[in-house]
């Protein structure tokens, strides 16, 4: 079986270069909040990822995507509202069955809710939600067989029109040859032979490229996948324009660029000086709590019995002779702690870690999420409207 040719690879290879500044900036936002998020490239799981020496960044992602989750996708109360319009109420005449209208519709919510659930959909979306916050951009895509995964920025490109619509979008995934079948393996082997290609063995490899294009085709989508530049068969899928299960998600939307840009991108300076002196803090710390006996040379006090004596014991000296090493460094670091404070009070606004909207319990109420969403929309100016365009 000779499969078709396709050029998945080499539009991923051409769409990389808009991509690669955004993924830049966002592996140095996720070196001051959640290293794991965005590694170098080719890392692997033995990697060792840094440590920031402050933990506000990391607390506030995990914050602010939290309470994102919870005003996106409530846990006791569907998200929509379904409601007949008031020319659909006259229609239906009597009191008693404009009633049974909004028990049905209310059904209709209850089933979306409990679909969301069973699915476990709050779980890639709360993922989803961090590296937005991180990098700015993150792709979701809902799966035909139920629920949902995650791109991360460096695992996908996209293009939109300068309206900030999607035209096309390409994810990159690496897949072990055990994982596919073994016909398929011969297809492309054999394509790859009558078409003059390298024909080595791929069940040899120990990972093999898998490229998934999703393309806006006249009044619909259409996706298929790629593997060694050849069409995997029986991957075609065709959706409807409004129905479409990629969503690329972006924390800000910038006219013309089909990117967004990250909160942590935003208040970047805080977070960078606040690393800073901190890390100078904790080693200036260390060195300070060294403790270091310096015994006068010529003195009547051994340097040997001062070493050996116990905690508490008698030696024959002079205190005069023994003196304890100081930094003095007491003024600076308390100029460096100010500032430290002041740095983690704005932070902390901005990633609304001050803030109590919601008590702490399993039962939260209706009214308790509309103040949620108010206070995001008015601290983080939109970005709630962008999400509740783009997500829900």
């Amino acid at each position: 079986m000779i499969l078709p040719a396709s050029k998945a690879r080499k539009r991923y290879e051409t769409l990389k270069a808009e991509r690669q500044p955004y993924l830049d900036r966002a592996r140095e936002c996720a070196k001051l909040t959640i290293p794991s998020l965005f590694p170098e490239e080719a890392s692997t799981g033995s990697n060792s990822f840094p440590t920031p020496y402050q933990s506000i960044g990391s607390r506030g992602v995990n914050n602010l995507a939290s309470r994102l989750l919870m005003s996106q996708l409530p846990s006791n109360a569907p998200f929509f509202r379904l409601k007949l319009s008031d020319f659909d109420y006259r229609v239906l005449g009597s009191e008693e069955e404009r009633g049974k209208m909004d028990a049905a519709l209310a059904i209709v919510e209850r089933t979306a809710l409990d679909e969301i659930e069973n699915q476990a959909l709050r779980v890639p979306t709360f993922e989803g939600l961090r590296h937005l916050l991180v990098a700015g951009n993150s792709l979701l895509v809902y799966m035909p067989e139920g629920g949902a995964r995650v791109f991360r920025l460096d695992r996908y490109v996209v293009k939109r029109d300068p309206m900030g619509n999607m035209l096309e979008a390409i994810t990159h995934e690496s897949v072990a040859p055990a994982a596919l079948k073994k016909e398929l393996l011969d297809a492309i082997q054999e394509s790859n032979t009558q078409s003059g290609q390298d024909a080595d063995d791929l069940s040899n490899q120990k990972t093999l490229d898998l490229y998934t294009h999703l393309r806006r085709n006249g009044n619909g989508w259409e996706s298929y996948q790629e593997i060694r530049g050849r069409v995997v068969p029986d991957s075609r899928r065709t959706y409807p324009l409004d129905k479409c299960p990629w969503l690329p998600l972006r924390f800000t939307r910038v006219d013309g660029e089909s990117y967004g840009r990250g909160l942590v991108e935003e208040y970047f300076g805080d977070l960078r000086s606040l690393e800073t002196l901190t890390k100078a803090i904790v080693q200036g710390s260390a060195a300070a709590a060294k403790i270091l006996l310096l015994v006068r040379p010529n003195g009547s006090t051994k340097i040997r019995e001062v070493r050996e004596a116990p905690n508490g014991g008698v030696i024959s000296g002079d205190a005069t002779d023994v003196t304890v090493l100081q930094l003095n460094k007491y003024a600076d670091f308390r100029v460096a702690k100010d500032l430290m404070a002041e740095l983690e009070q704005r932070l902390a606004a901005a990633f609304l870690m001050n803030s109590s909207i919601q008590r702490d319990g399993e039962r939260v109420t209706a009214e308790e999420i509309r103040f949620m969403a108010q206070e995001l929309e008015g601290a983080l100016g939109g970005l709630y409207s962008i999400l509740a365009l783009e997500l829900q």
